[in-house]
């Protein structure tokens, strides 16, 4: 995925939308893992509580399923 934010919308806003961009495009497919929160928010340079509130709404929204930790 590229991160690319502008300051147009909220940052999580950009991020649900560039992991529904993914996941329409197939680059994330059902049953594909996302990293861990943390991962992520490294990899797109954002706090880890932004890209959790965003990673929650994808939850809520049936995009996304945590299948927790182990």
């Amino acid at each position: 995925m590229e991160w690319k934010f502008a300051g147009d919308l909220p940052v999580y806003q950009q991020i649900i939308t560039t992991i529904q961009g993914a996941v329409l495009s197939g680059e994330l497919g059902p049953g594909n893992r996302v990293p861990p929160v943390r991962e992520l928010a490294a990899l797109a340079r954002v706090n880890p509580n932004t890209m959790q509130r965003a990673l929650v709404e994808l939850e809520r929204q049936g995009l996304l399923v945590s299948a927790g930790t182990s």
